[in-house]
């Protein structure tokens, strides 16, 4: 009787066994990127609670696990609306980060309750710097029952938004993309140091160690192997019908498990 009941309902606010839906989006999936700005817009409880709790280390000195973004609303902006909040502190960030041209923007249960529309907000951002390229995630934290249906919006935003929209430079006649790892502890860059053993490419990671432009890219790999089905089986899907590349499911946690799955990428 003490084990966690994972099959009940999240309570949106409330940090139980099971994350929220904008938890799902943000924290199991856009916010390992390595690269990118994370705003959530929002209270800063939103930010905080799913910031520097999971150990998804990178290799540009963790830059994501660092820093946290929000645009931090208060009752006011409840009452009068934070669309003019958001664009200042999306303005702000960038200045704050130059070298950083990447962000996502969360809603989250107040400015979705609210009707904030972030996207006119974002694109006027993109007009006046310029140089920047901006995704949206509107899964506040009661757009579904739990941290999955995060998982699916940002999986089928991202496919219809930001696919296909970068043209990675190919290197290897052998490109895969590998989705589903989030580098917990490090296993990506264990994957990483095999594929380039056996001569491949790995056009990008979703999610973990990865970057925004490299998962822009993805249309270009030839197959996709899919660690955590759970959690992006969505796009891997997508992938395939929309660009007719091949799945493959693997498990790299184990001895046992990571050698056959790089032997059924190399049979591939």
């Amino acid at each position: 009787q003490f084990l966690p009941s994972a099959h009940v309902e999240t309570i949106p606010g409330s940090l139980s066994e099971r994350g929220c839906s904008y938890c799902g989006a943000k924290l199991v999936i856009g916010g390992v990127l390595k690269d990118t700005i994370q705003l959530i817009h929002g209270p800063v409880g939103c930010a905080y609670d799913t910031w520097h709790t999971k150990r998804y280390p990178s290799d540009n000195g963790n830059f994501q696990l660092k820093y946290v973004w929000s645009s931090d609303m208060k009752e006011q902006h409840v009452v009068f609306g934070g669309e003019k909040l958001l664009k200042k502190a999306m303005l702000e960030a960038f200045a704050e980060f130059p070298d950083i041209k990447r962000m996502m923007v969360y809603t989250t249960c107040s400015t979705a309750l609210i009707g904030d529309d972030i996207k006119p907000v974002v694109k006027e951002v993109e007009k006046e710097l310029g140089d920047v390229d901006i995704f949206t995630v509107e899964c506040p934290g009661f757009a579904g029952v739990s941290q999955s249906k995060g998982h699916h919006v940002f999986n089928m935003g991202w496919m219809t938004d930001k696919v296909g929209t970068y043209e990675p430079e190919i290197t290897s006649p052998y490109t895969i993309n590998v989705i589903g790892d989030y580098n917990i502890q490090g296993d990506t860059f264990v994957m990483e140091k095999y594929m380039e053993k056996m001569g491949i490419q790995i056009i990008a990671h979703f999610t973990g160690n990865g970057t925004y432009d490299s998962l822009r890219g993805m249309h270009r790999a030839q197959l996709n192997v899919t660690n955590c089905a759970r959690s992006a089986g969505y796009i891997a899907n997508e992938l395939k019908k929309k660009y007719g590349i091949p799945r493959i499911d693997v498990d790299t946690w184990g001895f046992d498990y990571a050698k056959e799955g790089l032997r059924k990428i190399g049979a591939f």
